[in-house]
């Protein structure tokens, strides 16, 4: 028996680790039915800024994932609610996708032009322009507003390969005004990693952290003193695997070729 599936709780990505894009990886989607029907406490836990947990259950309902709204930590979710628990219902200027602008107002905040917002929402565009970079540049430089990125990531799997993350707008906004975050929601930051262990209701002992990059998923998950298994499937590959491990510091616990090898050891 694989000594992971021992944990009470796993906290899983999702692009990279379930799927790429919009392509399921099978074998891995059965290994999440396969924990689930085990009684294990499963939440996804995604970066990805441009997708409501709406979209993103229909997407699991393509994939075969047997999962439930309340089980999704993505990082559109969690920003919505951290600013509303920090801020409480706020006027927003966000530079992100419909999905992002959905999770926000589902959490009563309004969305607003960059002279009337308080807070600005970083989060990916796919269709980013020189006027939305322009207003979030002009909010940037105001001391007074709030900077909120839903998550660092400076890359992003794709069915075809990397694409930028949101990352790509923090560093340009960075290097025109040298203003980072006054807070990252996604990993590896402990806000979202702290609403998924809420909502599990275990010690972060108890739970293993499973991701496809060593940056972001294994460090959110050593960050909470949680066990980190690091799969092969998305932006770490057996490829590059000897690079990303001398490049970072943190050592995953557990490296798999995909989440499937869990029950292949059996």
């Amino acid at each position: 028996m694989h000594p992971l599936l021992e944990m009470k709780g796993f906290i899983l990505d999702v692009d990279g680790v379930i799927g790429r894009g919009d392509k399921p990886i099978p074998q891995a989607v059965k290994a999440v039915n396969r924990l689930i029907e085990m009684g294990k406490k499963v939440v996804f836990v995604s970066n990805n800024s441009t997708r409501s947990r709406k979209i993103y259950m229909q997407r699991f309902k393509d994939f075969g994932v047997n999962a439930k709204e309340d089980q999704m930590f993505l990082t559109t979710y969690v920003t919505a609610t951290y600013i509303k628990q920090n801020y409480g219902k706020a006027k927003i200027f966000t530079t992100g996708e419909p999905g992002l602008v959905e999770e926000l107002k589902l959490a009563g905040h309004q969305i607003v032009d960059y002279r009337d917002a308080d807070i600005l929402v970083v989060g990916s565009n796919r269709q980013i322009s020189f006027e939305i970079l322009t207003k979030a540049l002009r909010m940037c430089l105001d001391q007074d507003k709030t900077y909120i990125a839903t998550n660092p990531d400076k890359i992003f799997p794709s069915e075809d390969g990397p694409v930028p993350g949101t990352g790509m707008i923090i560093g340009a906004l960075y290097w025109m005004t040298d203003r980072m975050p006054d807070c990252i929601c996604g990993k590896p930051e402990k806000v979202i990693m702290e609403q998924a262990l809420d909502y599990l209701q275990l010690k972060a002992d108890e739970v293993v952290v499973v991701g496809d990059q060593i940056d972001v998923d294994v460090v959110a998950g050593k960050r909470v003193g949680a066990k980190t298994l690091l799969v092969l499937s998305g932006v770490t590959t057996e490829e590059n695997l000897d690079r990303m491990i001398e490049k970072f510091d943190e050592k995953p616990d557990f490296i798999l070729r995909d989440l499937s090898e869990l029950f292949d050891t059996l």
